[in-house]
């Protein structure tokens, strides 16, 4: 069964801005597994098109090659297959690698670290009839080609709702008249009994896999254990999520059989079984490769920029400040400096790691301009530039919202801080839903040009349903504190009290957020309440 260890997490054979083969310039790392690592590469033959390569650790000696593999899978032409385009030999590099399509989407186990009320029973029927269709093309090849490694994370989603089966890394030809495989891999809670040495492989192993990965959307992601089921289907099957229908569990369980004489025979059986739960919508829109949900949808995220009035008016700070009190929430968020801001966040971040008993994860960004920190246990993801800066010649100018998509969050928050009125600044504005202004006592520094500028922002976002709203910061007691108030625009929609100095300057020092802090959280949560309800309640509308 697939294992990682220290040396496979380790193994990063590129450093970011190598050109691999002449042609691919590595941009940034996707993820890592058990038989390797997957790169973001640009194609420079291509205008600098975005590929991922996927680097194989190379095998032991005698072991042989996945030449074969990767000449069978260059050869495969399926809506649900990725494409690939080039192989590069061990005599080249030490290792394999393969480079194929990238896939603007995220994989089902993505999917559920940041939806947390999960997938419906029609989207679970949904992706279930596109890997069928997947499965049955690889199937029909003589001989036949079995995937063996279905799992939440070898299945992607793009934002159309499109289908993609990858990683073909234990993948195999059935072999006529073998009693067994040769080796026993697959992924503990997906692999089928016979993949443990009960028997050879061949399509019901598949069909055990599908049914393994059916039972994980539709339990909210839990695990088959096939020992709780030996004790009593009833205890295995009462994870299942109230919207399945029962004749359906029935489907489920015959996929598990650990027999796989009592499974279903064939994929294509399996799709004919299935057909039946798809509304009728959703298959014509599979054949006519067309999407069932918008673009729209809760997978995209929800991007928040927030930008300040003037220099210090404390953008920065409640952009971490919602960025925490979310995600203690259990809202998944992705919070990030502008592209083009001085590089501020990596301070901060760097102080909370060095905070007592905090467990932080460091990794390369799809971006190579950022970093990416994530504390263990949080659903906050920091995407922090460079402290030392990095070279950008050809840059993908959507290099930045890629790496938000990637992230998978439910909400982006952006803190554009003074930068708001440059050209890529209001491009990030104008695909927000909300904008968060910020303003504090400290009026002598706001512009009448560029409050103007905002008010007509606001008209212009208005028909695609971007908003803009104002928050007051660092209100205090004063003698033209009304009067500072009647200055914005409109109304501030918040208002947050201004906090002690010296109780933020120790926090920081400890490398503590404000909202970590007992009182000072509660404080913050009740100004911001506000801004919570206007993002739940969206949330909760799309």
């Amino acid at each position: 069964m697939e294992e990682e260890n220290d040396s496979q997490r380790l193994f990063s054979p590129f450093a970011i801005g190598a050109v691999v083969g002449g042609r691919y310039r590595i941009a940034g790392i996707l993820g890592r597994g058990g038989m390797g690592v997957v790169y973001a590469a640009d194609d420079l033959k291509l205008a600098s098109k975005l590929r991922a390569i996927k680097v194989i650790l190379p095998l032991p000696a005698g072991a042989g090659s996945y030449a074969e593999e990767a000449s069978m899978m260059m050869k495969m032409n399926h809506p649900q297959l990725p494409l690939i385009m080039d192989y590069f030999a061990p005599e080249e590099h030490g290792f394999e690698a393969l480079v194929m399509e990238y896939i603007d989407g995220r994989t089902v186990a993505e999917l559920f670290g940041s939806i947390h009320a999960g997938l419906t029973f029609r989207q679970i029927i949904h992706i279930g009839l596109q890997l069928c269709a997947a499965l049955i093309h690889l199937h029909g090849h003589s001989p036949p080609i079995i995937h063996r490694d279905l799992k939440p994370t070898n299945v992607m989603i793009d934002h159309k709702w499109q289908v993609k089966l990858i990683d073909f890394g234990i993948s195999r030809h059935f072999k006529e008249g073998q009693q067994r495989d040769t080796a026993q891999l697959g992924t503990v809670g997906f692999a089928a009994p016979e993949q443990e040495g009960a028997g050879q492989s061949d399509e019901r192993t598949d069909i055990y896999g599908l049914g393994a990965l059916l039972f994980y959307m539709a339990s909210g992601g839990a695990i088959y254990q096939q020992a709780v089921a030996s004790r009593g289907e009833r205890a295995a099957l009462a994870q299942l999520q109230p919207d399945i229908p029962t004749a359906f569990i029935a489907v489920i369980q015959r996929l598990l059989q650990p027999d796989p004489k009592l499974r279903y025979h064939t994929m294509l059986e399996v799709q004919e079984v299935l057909k039946p739960y798809a509304p009728n919508q959703m298959v014509s829109s599979e054949e006519n490769n067309e999407a069932p949900y918008n673009e729209n949808s809760r997978t995209r995220g929800m991007n928040i920029c927030l930008l300040s009035l003037a220099p210090g008016a404390g953008s920065t700070f409640l952009a971490h400040t919602l960025a925490v009190l979310l995600g203690q929430q259990g809202t998944a968020v992705s919070a990030a400096e502008y592209e083009h801001a001085r590089p501020e966040w990596h301070a901060w971040l760097s102080g909370q790691k060095r905070a007592k008993n905090s467990r932080w994860k460091e990794t390369r960004a799809l971006d190579q301009r950022y970093v990416n920190y994530m504390q263990d246990k949080s659903f906050v993801s920091w995407f922090t530039l460079r402290s030392e800066g990095y070279p950008t010649p050809a840059l993908d100018e959507q290099r930045f919202n890629k790496m938000l998509h990637h992230a998978g969050s439910l909400i982006n928050l952006i803190d554009l801080s003074g930068k708001w009125n440059e050209p890529d600044a209001l491009a990030q504005m104008r695909q927000a839903r909300f904008i968060f202004a910020v303003g504090d006592p400290a009026v002598a520094k706001w512009q009448a040009a560029e409050l103007r500028q905002l008010v007509t922002l606001k008209r212009e976002l208005h028909p695609n349903g971007g908003k803009i709203y104002f928050i007051a910061n660092k209100d205090m007691a004063f003698r033209g504190r009304n009067e500072w108030l009647s200055l914005f625009p409109e109304g501030p929609h918040a208002i947050v009290p201004k906090l002690p100095d010296e109780t933020l300057l120790t926090l920081q020092w400890n490398g503590v957020w404000a909202a970590d802090d007992l009182r000072l959280r509660k404080r913050l949560s009740q100004a911001l309440m506000p801004i919570f309800k206007l993002i739940y309640n969206e949330i909760n509308t799309e």
